[in-house]
């Protein structure tokens, strides 16, 4: 499955975010949390506003994962969190995290 509009990327200008969120799964949870994950992926990628919707597993401990999403602006990212795919998704993911959903936002330093 692709998880970047490589036209969006390409044309992509500097108010675009990069948002991080990192998971840790309980143990014994993390298929259950990786499956949820994946369910995001494509109707995240079809609002307009998104640029990349990339899921990471880490290499170290198969507990943590990692989103690294690129979003046009802002105002995209509080988008994406009113859309139906995201409703009550801290309800379901919190009983299967070891402590909460932590999210980051960066800008990209264009030379």
């Amino acid at each position: 499955m692709e998880t970047t509009n490589i036209e969006k990327f390409q044309n992509r200008k500097k108010t675009a975010i990069r948002l991080l969120a990192f998971l840790e799964a309980k143990k014994g949870k993390e298929l259950e949390l990786e499956t949820i994950l994946i369910s995001l992926i494509r109707p995240t990628l079809d609002e307009p506003g998104n640029i990349a919707y990339v899921p990471h597993r880490s290499l170290e401990n198969p507990l943590f994962f990692m989103f690294d999403e690129l979003w046009v602006d802002e105002k995209a990212i509080e988008e994406h969190f009113m859309q139906p795919h995201m409703h009550n998704l801290i309800e379901k993911l919190t009983p299967l995290l070891e402590k909460p959903l932590e999210l980051k936002r960066y800008y990209e330093i264009i030379l």
